[in-house]
């Protein structure tokens, strides 16, 4: 199971503890950096984390709840253009 696991932190380590101490496990599935755009009802991901590598979007199967009707973008670069993921068979938590 890959959730989609986001906020506002200094260092990836941040999510990893968090969520580790919430649900008591935790495997990370790379990681990198995100703009969500609520007016226009999307999340673009881009980048990787110099921890955890590249994000494997493979994985991302479970997505918060408060995320849908969101459109998730994959950029492989800031400047480079998106490709939309396709959420269908996605479990909204």
């Amino acid at each position: 199971m890959g959730r989609f696991v986001y906020g506002m932190v200094g260092q990836h380590r941040e999510l990893v503890d968090w969520f580790r101490d919430r649900c008591g496990y935790c495997k990370v599935h790379g990681g990198g950096w995100y703009e969500k755009d609520d007016a226009h009802r999307t999340m673009t991901l881009f980048g990787d984390s110099g921890d955890y590598g590249s994000p494997q979007l493979a994985f991302l199967n479970c997505i918060p709840e408060e995320l849908r009707g969101y459109k998730f973008i994959w950029r492989p670069g800031w400047n480079l253009p998106g490709n939309e993921l396709d959420l269908e068979g996605v479990t909204w938590i």
